[in-house]
Protein backbone atom coordinates (compact mmCIF):
# COMPACT_ATOMS: atom_id res chain seq x y z
CA UNK A 1 0.00 0.00 0.00
CA UNK A 2 2.98 2.13 0.59
CA UNK A 3 4.16 1.89 -2.10
CA UNK A 4 1.30 2.70 -4.37
CA UNK A 5 0.99 5.67 -2.28
CA UNK A 6 4.35 6.56 -3.17
CA UNK A 7 3.91 5.64 -6.90
CA UNK A 8 0.32 7.62 -6.76
CA UNK A 9 2.27 10.87 -4.85
CA UNK A 10 5.34 10.43 -7.29
CA UNK A 11 2.45 10.77 -10.79
CA UNK A 12 0.85 13.48 -8.88
CA UNK A 13 3.81 15.32 -8.20
CA UNK A 14 5.00 15.01 -11.81
CA UNK A 15 1.35 16.19 -12.77
CA UNK A 16 1.58 19.28 -10.91
CA UNK A 17 4.67 20.01 -12.43
CA UNK A 18 3.68 19.69 -15.56
CA UNK A 19 0.74 21.89 -14.94
CA UNK A 20 2.64 24.23 -13.90
CA UNK A 21 5.59 24.01 -16.38
CA UNK A 22 2.37 24.74 -18.59
CA UNK A 23 1.00 27.29 -17.13
CA UNK A 24 3.93 29.78 -17.01
CA UNK A 25 4.30 28.85 -20.89
CA UNK A 26 1.43 29.68 -21.59
CA UNK A 27 1.78 33.41 -19.51
CA UNK A 28 5.11 33.65 -21.55
CA UNK A 29 3.66 32.96 -24.84
CA UNK A 30 0.60 35.41 -23.88
CA UNK A 31 3.06 38.00 -22.78
CA UNK A 32 5.19 37.75 -26.10
CA UNK A 33 2.01 38.17 -28.12
CA UNK A 34 0.87 40.71 -26.16
CA UNK A 35 4.07 43.07 -26.55
CA UNK A 36 4.26 41.88 -30.28
CA UNK A 37 0.27 43.68 -30.81
CA UNK A 38 1.50 46.87 -29.04
CA UNK A 39 4.59 47.00 -31.12
CA UNK A 40 2.67 46.48 -34.36
CA UNK A 41 0.45 48.78 -33.19
CA UNK A 42 3.26 51.29 -33.11
CA UNK A 43 4.64 50.40 -35.71
CA UNK A 44 2.07 51.13 -37.99
CA UNK A 45 0.98 54.21 -36.35
CA UNK A 46 4.49 55.26 -37.44
CA UNK A 47 4.24 54.37 -40.97
CA UNK A 48 1.28 56.47 -41.17
CA UNK A 49 2.66 59.55 -39.79
CA UNK A 50 5.53 58.81 -42.42
CA UNK A 51 3.29 58.24 -44.92
CA UNK A 52 1.25 61.83 -44.54
CA UNK A 53 4.59 63.23 -44.28
CA UNK A 54 6.02 61.97 -47.49
CA UNK A 55 2.82 62.56 -49.07
CA UNK A 56 3.01 66.19 -47.92
CA UNK A 57 6.35 66.93 -49.68
CA UNK A 58 5.51 64.73 -52.63
CA UNK A 59 2.15 67.81 -53.07
CA UNK A 60 4.94 70.48 -52.37
CA UNK A 61 7.31 69.21 -55.03
CA UNK A 62 4.45 68.42 -57.73
CA UNK A 63 3.35 72.34 -56.56
CA UNK A 64 6.58 73.78 -57.20
CA UNK A 65 6.90 71.21 -61.15
CA UNK A 66 3.78 72.66 -62.17
CA UNK A 67 4.90 76.18 -61.14
CA UNK A 68 8.11 75.86 -63.02
CA UNK A 69 6.50 74.44 -65.65
CA UNK A 70 4.49 77.02 -66.09
CA UNK A 71 6.86 79.60 -66.28
CA UNK A 72 9.28 77.56 -68.81
CA UNK A 73 5.93 77.74 -70.79
CA UNK A 74 5.34 81.79 -70.25
CA UNK A 75 9.18 81.97 -71.31
CA UNK A 76 8.74 79.31 -74.56
CA UNK A 77 6.12 81.80 -75.03
CA UNK A 78 7.30 85.12 -74.96
CA UNK A 79 10.56 83.67 -77.01
CA UNK A 80 7.79 83.42 -79.91
CA UNK A 81 6.04 86.20 -79.89
CA UNK A 82 3.13 85.56 -77.83
CA UNK A 83 1.82 88.31 -75.49
CA UNK A 84 -0.73 87.75 -72.65
CA UNK A 85 -3.86 89.53 -73.31
CA UNK A 86 -6.05 91.69 -71.01
CA UNK A 87 -9.32 91.06 -73.27
CA UNK A 88 -11.05 87.73 -72.61
CA UNK A 89 -13.74 87.21 -75.64
CA UNK A 90 -15.97 84.16 -74.45
CA UNK A 91 -18.21 82.36 -77.39
CA UNK A 92 -21.91 82.06 -76.72
CA UNK A 93 -24.35 79.92 -78.68
CA UNK A 94 -27.74 81.17 -78.17
CA UNK A 95 -29.48 80.57 -81.29
CA UNK A 96 -30.28 76.51 -82.01
CA UNK A 97 -28.18 74.93 -84.54
CA UNK A 98 -28.46 72.59 -87.21
CA UNK A 99 -26.12 70.04 -86.14
CA UNK A 100 -27.11 68.09 -82.96
CA UNK A 101 -24.17 67.73 -79.86
CA UNK A 102 -24.27 63.99 -81.06
CA UNK A 103 -22.84 64.49 -84.68
CA UNK A 104 -26.79 63.39 -86.12
CA UNK A 105 -28.54 66.47 -88.67
CA UNK A 106 -32.09 67.65 -88.33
Amino acid sequence: MTSLKKQHHTIEKKLCISLVSICVVLFAAYMYFVSASIVHVVIRTETGQEMKKISSEISLLEGRFIEAQHKVSTDIASLQGYTQTSKKVFIDRTAPAFVLSDGSAR
